[in-house]
């Protein structure tokens, strides 16, 4: 209508030629080339055989898919191989170690490398004990590349001493940021509330703070666990019903131990026409997810666990109906 709202702009784009209304193009997405099976090699363009760079790519096989060195001495791994190439030499477990060895302090260069880059990194920290009783440490490094994107690689995967003392952790901290050429790097670092990891985050940010080095100055080296305080607030919450999880738990590991009590268990599941595609899960006791996981598959089965109950005279940790 004239004399609109909209009419002098209406006007104005039907005289004015030198601009243009039609919609942009949508660009194409360019993928890395890949052969004719879809199956893209990562970088590794074979024209004519090499023994040295075909051990280079079963060692990376090996690292990646955390096959066994003794692999490579496997019969048919060895048929197949050579009916793919007459070439191929048989090689013993301990080359491929050693060819394992090599990638890695070729990986390990080039990630010192991309380190010089970075101008600030945050570490997060984490320790725990083996069912062989041996304590482990893993340190993971994040940091921000030239292209802008963040990355974070484990700069340490390593066994510590007993006791696991907050001064032994900062030892070996300290020890492996010397190695990787970071130690003044550091901006934060990120652990849970056990008191031994108070003890060596104060430690290091005494070290750090002697040679000048304490970025921002310490107000936010030492970050907690958010995830860890939640597990603390949610653990305390779980007291109240202790005795129920307990029951729970050696309930389904009672049932988990033999194959013929988990058919009889999922056999009066059927009988009740309860869906058994869900199954029993067993929880880690520090995790309270994994609890939540197990009650919550536990409740499907509560008329299957008291049916069960009547079946079986060893079995003793029926949850009552209250429960």
């Amino acid at each position: 209508m004239k004399g609109g709202t909209t009419s002098t702009l209406r006007r104005h784009m039907n005289s004015c030629r030198s601009l243009s209304w039609k919609r942009p193009k949508q660009s194409t997405i360019s993928f890395p080339p890949v052969d004719s099976s879809g199956v893209d090699f990562g970088g590794f363009a074979i024209t004519s055989y090499d023994q040295m760079k075909i051990r280079e790519i079963i060692a990376k096989m090996i690292i990646v898919h955390e096959y066994p060195f003794k692999m490579v001495e496997h019969t048919w791994f060895n048929i197949l191989c050579k009916s793919l190439n007459p070439s191929y030499e048989k090689m013993s477990r301990n080359t491929i170690k050693v060819e394992c060895m090599k990638v890695y302090e070729i990986e390990k260069e080039k990630l010192k490398k991309n380190f010089k880059d970075a101008r600030r990194i945050s570490l997060t920290s984490d320790c725990w004990t083996s069912n062989q009783t041996i304590g482990y440490m893993c340190l993971t490094a994040h940091f921000v590349d030239s292209d802008w994107k963040l990355q974070r690689r484990i700069i340490s995967f390593c066994d510590l001493e007993p006791p696991h003392f907050g001064v032994v952790i900062s030892d070996s901290i300290s020890a492996c940021l010397t190695e990787w050429g970071i130690q003044d790097k550091v901006q934060s670092i990120t652990l849970n509330n056990a008191r031994n990891n108070d003890v060596a985050a104060n430690q290091l940010k005494i070290n750090f703070q002697s040679r000048n080095k304490l970025h921002y100055k310490g107000k936010i080296f030492h970050i907690r666990c958010c995830a860890h305080i939640l597990n603390l607030m949610v653990q305390d919450g779980l007291k109240e019903i202790d005795s129920i999880i307990q029951k729970i738990r050696e309930s389904v590991k009672y049932l988990k131990k033999s194959p013929s009590r988990l058919f009889k268990f999922g056999e009066i599941a059927r009988q009740l026409d309860v869906p058994t595609s869900k199954g029993l899960r067993i929880d880690v006791p520090t995790r309270w997810n994994s609890t939540y996981l197990m009650l919550d598959h536990a409740f499907t089965y509560k008329y299957v666990f008291s049916q069960y109950a009547d079946r079986d005279a060893n079995y003793k940790w029926l949850p009552t109906p209250l429960d």
